[in-house]
């Protein structure tokens, strides 16, 4: 019986070893969540749509996917726990787990840093019933609150491309659905909010890899107007890229192309969301999804591999499996 124990565990030990060592992603892939089979569930695919792979396959609804800099691992929401909360996975789809090791907290809009060792977020305070940017490193400790608000709601935080601000949107600040763009500089804490003519109800920000652009949905009411914009960090150089587009409030579904001249985002057609890409300077789209709902996370970088891998992400012992039994 001894003898046999120790095989198991042995052959345990192994199985985990090779468990977690998967390759990293070497090509472009989007990656998306769709309902299609009953709930949400990750997926990734080509950059042209072809080659759609389901990553997970749970009874839960998995959403809001964001494959790490490295190629590595992904990030997503599921309310596998109970309640909506941050897990990541292998880009393989396997050895999902939680991001944090404690209690099950509301958590969403899951983002990560251009290295890839941080990642940012919104949690929801259970006093003030309002939502917050965090940050924590990858494995979810270090956990910092980044923006006070006692009457709004921060969502939605994305990286800059140098790692030095991240932008979120201020959800109810000036009046009720009111959602602005605003920066935060995490070395100084200073912020600014992005000045546009026109009805605050800006959501989705996304910012480009290259030349320091973001892109955002804005919905324009005195001009019949919902769309793709983008503008300059600074403000200027504003442009409406897809006009007359429906992108859910509260659900990512934006995303640059590495090379920063394509855009992949989700409308809805015909009662469904549907993946699109649109070259931003020759404005050709192209429909990406046909099956289900589906909304996009991130488009993977495969040039961004020279970020140095995290194998901390997902290292387990079977020490640490045994005592936690």
């Amino acid at each position: 019986m001894k003898r046999l124990y120790a095989f198991c565990l042995c052959y345990l030990s192994l199985g985990l070893v090779y468990s977690i060592s998967a390759k990293p992603l070497t090509t472009e892939k989007i990656i998306f969540s769709s309902y299609r089979n009953g709930n949400s569930e990750i997926y990734m695919m080509n950059p042209d749509g072809s080659e759609q792979v389901r990553l997970t396959n749970h009874r839960a609804n998995d959403s809001s996917p964001v494959c790490s800099p490295t190629g590595e691992a992904i990030l997503f929401v599921s309310d596998r726990g109970g309640e909506r909360d941050l897990y990541i996975m292998r880009t393989d789809g396997h050895g999902e787990r939680p991001v944090f090791r404690t209690a099950p907290a509301h958590r969403d809009d899951p983002a990560w840093s251009p290295d890839g060792k941080e990642i940012a977020y919104i949690q929801l305070d259970r006093e003030t019933k309002r939502t917050a940017v965090y940050t924590a490193k990858a494995d979810g400790t270090s956990v910092n609150r980044v923006v006070e608000m006692e009457k709004a709601d921060g969502e939605e935080p994305v990286w800059s491309p140098d790692g030095t601000e991240i932008a979120y949107v201020v959800v109810d600040e000036i009046r009720w659905a009111s959602r602005q763009i605003r920066f935060i500089n995490l070395k100084t804490d200073e912020q600014e909010t992005l000045q546009l003519e026109g009805h605050q109800r800006m959501w989705q920000p996304a910012w480009s890899p290259t030349h320091n652009k973001i892109a955002f949905v804005w919905r324009r009411p005195e001009l019949g107007q919902q769309g793709i914009f983008t503008v300059n960090r600074d403000g200027s150089g504003l442009q409406q890229v897809v006009d007359v587009i429906v992108v859910l409030v509260g659900t990512k579904a934006l995303t640059w192309s590495p090379s920063g001249d394509e855009l992949a985002y989700s409308q809805s057609i015909d009662g469904k969301f549907q993946i699109f890409k649109i070259n931003v300077v020759t404005l050709e789209i192209t429909q990406l999804t046909h099956e289900g709902s589906n909304y996009v996370g991130n488009w993977f970088n495969p040039l961004a591999l020279s970020v140095s891998p995290q194998p901390q992400l997902f290292k387990t012992t079977w020490a640490e499996i045994k005592s936690s039994d």
